[in-house]
């Protein structure tokens, strides 16, 4: 799945290759996670790449050095921005709620 998703995210995006395979392959993630299953069905494919580019533009996938969040120019002060927390994580999948809910089993 993580292919698809990345082979999809190449086709609609014009960004860094790590950064989307990085992107596509923590959506994977989260799905499954999110839904306890190990393997993800063929009609999830669109929710991955959706989840995916979510993932890009919140800056998760972006190396410090390529995602300033501050910029001071009295004696140069550059704050970088953090990665994802798990609440942005489950914002995203809450976006996806309907869909995801089909394939989500119990966790005992």
């Amino acid at each position: 799945m993580k292919e698809k998703i990345l082979a999809k995210l190449q086709e609609l995006r014009n960004d860094d290759l790590a950064a989307m395979e990085f992107a596509a392959g923590r959506s994977v993630e989260m799905m499954k996670a999110y839904c306890n299953i190990d393997s993800l069905p063929e009609k999830l494919l669109g929710v991955g790449v959706s989840l995916a580019g979510m993932v890009l533009d919140s800056g998760a996938a972006a190396t410090p050095s390529s995602k300033a969040k501050s910029i001071r120019e009295g004696e140069v002060s550059i704050t970088f921005a953090e990665g994802m927390n798990g609440a942005d994580e489950q914002e995203m999948l809450g976006c996806f709620k309907v869909e995801l809910d089909r394939y989500r089993r119990m966790d005992w």
